[in-house]
């Protein structure tokens, strides 16, 4: 009964709070699940792919290099435009490199008084793949390169990747993400919330209907209101279907007692007066002969009525057991036909 009596309990202790909980930690699972495999990616990305990457950038820039010394004006022209293919590259996550060759720097010197820097790497220490094309003199570029023949070395271009700069922006992607992966967790976790509140409402129900039948005693009268032909809803009806299986059977034992209560009685008042004839003719049979006869034939008579009730209350009791069988055969009938 104490245990009927605490109907309530915490929104802490709820299944509610427990589902809305854990839907939220399951989202900050999977968010950081997917931050993971992206970082795995990154790595393996780097380890299986990324030299390829730097194969193809590191003569594509060896192809940008050649078009600008043959269309926009030779090494003059690429004080200026160096500067903006490292830009370019930067913005790609790669580092890149121009080195002349010792043939370049002396005809640079002799044909436009100048000494040519190329591009020198900047590069920090740390892991990273890189890969170099040589720039070959050609019959156009003997013009400018009066030092060189066809086919000698002018210079080196060099293409470097670095894993923590690939780290730096998947760091970077994970910032950028995290307020917008924040509120949409939110917006999930409130949704799911608003969600259980109606799906939960036929359960509250039953809970409910449960709690007032474990503080009413034997009051069978509450019962629960079927939302529905879900599971919710099978599991009211079944609980009303049980309610009406148990309140016939009250019903049918309250009957049977008050006929028990009764034939109980009478059985003590017949006992009493079968104990008081047999007293009476016990003091009769050691009476004087100056007993009166009518007397010992009004007890006879009174001994004949006291079993001739008894025979009834015996018809009684016979009856209310049959009723009790007539009560099992009902619940046995009522529980093969549902």
């Amino acid at each position: 009964m104490a245990k009927a009596e605490k109907i309530s309990s915490p929104f802490e202790q709820s299944f509610m709070f427990h589902m809305i909980r854990d839907f939220f930690i399951l989202l900050l699972i999977v968010a950081a699940v997917e931050m993971g495999i992206r970082y795995a990616l990154v790595r393996y990305d780097f380890a299986s792919k990324e030299q390829d990457r730097v194969e193809l950038a590191a003569q594509q820039l060896a192809n940008d290099v050649k078009s600008i010394m043959l269309n926009s004006g030779g090494p003059l022209a690429a004080r200026t435009v160096y500067p903006i293919l490292n830009r370019n590259y930067d913005d790609l996550g790669l580092s890149i490199a121009v080195v002349p060759s010792d043939i370049t720097l002396e005809s640079m010197k002799q044909s436009f008084k100048i000494d040519a820097k190329g591009l020198q790497p900047i590069w920090k220490a740390g892991k990273h793949l890189e890969s170099a094309v040589n720039l070959t003199a050609e019959q156009f570029c003997l013009t400018c390169h009066v030092k060189a023949k066809v086919g000698d070395v002018l210079g080196t271009v060099k293409v470097g990747s670095y894993l923590d700069r690939k780290e730096d922006a998947w760091w970077t992607e994970v910032k950028l993400t995290a307020g917008a992966l924040s509120i949409k967790i939110l917006i999930h976790t409130i949704l799911l919330f608003f969600l259980l509140k109606v799906r939960m409402e036929p359960l509250l129900s039953l809970r409910s209907t449960v709690s007032r039948l474990a503080r009413g005693l034997m009051d069978l009268s509450p019962r629960a209101k079927v939302n529905g032909r879900d599971e919710f809803g099978e599991l009211a009806q079944d609980l009303n279907y049980f309610l009406d299986r148990i309140n016939v059977v009250v019903n049918d034992l309250e009957e049977i007692l008050n006929k028990v209560v009764d034939a109980s009685g009478r059985l003590g008042g017949l006992n009493r007066d079968l104990e008081q004839a047999v007293d009476s003719l016990r003091e009769s049979a050691s009476m004087n002969a100056e007993g009166s006869m009518q007397e010992q034939v009004a007890q006879y008579r009174a001994l004949a009525l006291t079993l001739r009730e008894m025979a009834l209350l015996e018809a009684t009791m016979q009856n209310i057991a049959q009723s009790g069988q007539q009560v099992v055969h009902r619940l046995t009938h009522a529980e093969k036909t549902k």
